[in-house]
């Protein structure tokens, strides 16, 4: 009798085995498939020029284009390369540079400061001079404590959510 019950269960068990091994692997590729819509632009080189700075703050043009050309060496979706062998090219043209008061302290003294920063971004494929991304009032803002940091402080803040929001905007894009 014992003999019975335990056939019974195997073909019980190799019913439910077959029927949930395709389920399963259905299941695993329709959720564990990933796929990066940038490649369909054929883009996989950028290069990143310096930055103009047309705003009245020295030496921005400089720590933005390091910020950025950073947030996409570390993505490492897109290679970085010179101008002549990218497929394609990103202009940015630092607009304004803002820093006023955020906050106040109860005697009225300025306990924080916001930095903010407009750009007007280009990118456009090498050659066709087709533009991929293009964005004329991109901004993005920081605050910084003058009583335990400095002005650079802000901007650096500012820099790297700026780079990080270049980098999100224009691969999502896509």
């Amino acid at each position: 009798m014992s003999i019975i019950k335990s056939k019974g269960n195997e073909k019980l068990k190799s019913k439910y085995f077959y029927f949930f091994i395709p389920v399963l692997l259905l299941f695993l590729n329709s959720c564990c498939t990933y796929s990066f819509s940038g490649i369909s632009t054929g883009i996989k080189s950028i290069s990143i020029p310096i930055f103009d700075n047309e705003s009245l703050k020295y030496g921005l043009e400089d720590t933005f284009t390091k910020a950025v050309t950073d947030a996409f060496i570390e993505d490492n979706r897109l290679k970085i390369v010179d101008e002549k062998t990218a497929d394609a090219i990103l202009f940015v043209t630092i607009n304004t540079f803002e820093r006023t008061p955020y906050s106040y302290d109860e005697s009225e003294n300025v306990k924080e400061y916001k930095i903010k920063i407009t750009a007007k971004i280009n990118l456009q494929e090498s050659g066709t001079e087709e533009e991929v991304f293009k964005a004329n009032n991109f901004s993005e803002w920081a605050t910084y404590y003058p009583l335990t940091e400095v002005e650079e402080d802000g901007i650096d803040k500012v820099a790297k959510k700026f780079s990080e929001k270049i980098l999100r905007s224009i691969l999502e894009s896509w």
